[in-house]
């Protein structure tokens, strides 16, 4: 096992048997399943829409380099600056870069899966770069030094309570406040920020080719605050966003908020950035960071489609017990589990394991991703790949090569009890199962036994 799979199973088994936090995780899913089982009625026929957002995604992968170019060409076109990252560290110079040359003071930034992935935040703190979060969820988390849990609900696993007693610590409030209250102190500490802005860094839902227009979605209206005045808007996002024409968001932005808790389904606010506002700069940073390596993967590419709605990690067993922050990625869960294995079999072995293949998952994901058959694959390349997996390998191939005749296995029961069952797997199997044990008799002498009386 790699030292980041000691580290996950380490992890794991501390927060799986936290009683307090298995009732929250529950409680979180028992909610989801109770919204989430009117979401088809919305639809006359929401089949055909899965298929028409899946064939939306999946043409601009086939094309995603001519693609880029056309989306580029047509921000330039429109006023806007383009910059393009390799990897992670090279995105995060890149921003840095810019709010330096911008002589940026007041920074403040939206809600973004991908910064969280890179680690921008952290990198412009050891920086020195003075970065406001805007999102309400992230706001929370930050105040905890932690990254968010979820990646569409980022303090959901934090209580009022829990809330109440880090804003004491934080902004001298007391430690009773109810959750209005608690709101009302977020958007004060917040609208101070907003009004002395003069940079703001945003994230995306989709790009457009075609067109150049960047497609951004809200709920608290964060974005459009922090974006309204500066004189320089940053957009962060991932070539993965990217889409042939705008008519396509007419399928994919209703199926992103598939799962919106609220009675429409939809996000509260919705922009098409075309050009840059009067006065201000636009920056779209593309970042690569592995998703060309992903693309190239067959069939795991499939996976580049997900619209990031948050419906298979809501759902999975696994997740619902050990929670997001075990994973120590940015979108936690089935999607980051398939994705990781373009980082390499040693960065992806130990989450490949973190499945059931329940297959719910799959039920719930609008674009029809057959998400436990990605993981088997990432397993089966793992198995194949991993220089880590050597001695497990000679286990398995030691045990197949004496049972694959089953007249020796009958002879060496006693010893496959003893041995493979008992020392063997004794450390993978876990502490708290019982080690199975073979019958005193096997299927095939019991059925010679039957047959001769």
């Amino acid at each position: 096992m790699t030292e980041k799979g000691t580290i996950f199973s380490q992890n794991v088994k501390q927060i799986a048997f936290d009683g307090e936090h298995r009732k929250r995780m529950t409680a979180r899913y028992e909610a989801f399943m109770l919204m989430a089982k009117d979401c088809a009625k919305y639809y006359s026929n929401i089949s055909l829409e899965k298929s028409r957002a899946f064939n939306i995604r999946n043409k601009a992968f086939k094309y995603y380099d001519k693609y880029l170019v056309d989306f580029e060409t047509n921000v330039i076109n429109n006023g806007g600056i383009v910059r393009w990252a390799c990897d992670a560290e090279e995105a995060k110079y890149m921003i840095y870069n810019i709010l330096n040359d911008e002589k940026s003071k007041n920074i403040v930034k939206t809600k973004s899966i991908l910064a969280e992935e890179i680690g921008l935040m952290p990198f412009l703190e050891m920086k020195k770069v003075d970065v406001t979060e805007t999102d309400t969820g992230d706001f929370i988390c930050y105040q905890y030094n932690e990254r968010p849990s979820d990646p569409n609900h980022s303090a959901a696993d934090k209580t009022k309570e829990d809330v109440a007693e880090i804003y004491s610590e934080k902004f001298g409030t007391s430690d009773k406040l109810s959750a209005k209250q608690l709101m009302t102190v977020t958007r004060k500490v917040l609208n101070d920020k907003y009004s002395a802005a003069d940079t703001a860094i945003t994230g995306a839902d989709f790009i457009v080719a075609e067109t150049g227009d960047i497609i951004i979605s809200e709920d608290e209206g964060n974005m459009l605050k922090s974006t309204a005045n500066t004189k320089v808007h940053i957009v962060l996002v991932g070539i993965d966003k990217l889409i042939p024409n705008l008519d396509d968001i007419n399928v994919l932005l209703p199926l992103s908020s598939l799962y919106e808790p609220t009675n429409i389904r939809a996000k509260s606010y919705y922009t098409i950035l075309n050009k840059p506002a009067k006065n201000q700069k636009l920056y779209v940073v593309l970042v690569d960071n592995n998703r060309s390596t992903m693309f190239s993967k067959d069939p795991q590419r499939i996976i580049m489609t997900c619209i990031e709605c948050g419906g298979c990690h809501r759902v999975c067993p696994v997740f619902n017990t050990i929670g997001g922050h075990v994973y120590d990625n940015a979108f936690p869960g089935p999607v980051g589990m398939i994705q990781k294995i373009a980082d390499g079999y040693e960065e992806a072995a130990h989450l490949a394991t973190a499945c059931s293949s329940c297959r719910q998952c799959e039920e719930y994901c609008p674009m029809n991703i057959k998400i436990s058959d990605l993981i088997l694959r990432n397993r089966i390349e793992i198995a194949r790949e991993d220089a880590n997996l050597l001695g497990e390998k000679r286990v398995i191939n030691f045990i197949m090569k004496r049972v694959d005749n089953r007249k020796d296995m009958d002879k060496t029961k006693d010893f496959l009890n003893r041995l493979e069952m008992k020392q063997l797997i004794k450390k993978t199997w876990g502490v708290h199962k019982e080690i199975p044990t073979f019958a005193e008799k096997s299927f095939s002498e019991l059925y010679t036994t039957l047959t001769t009386e």
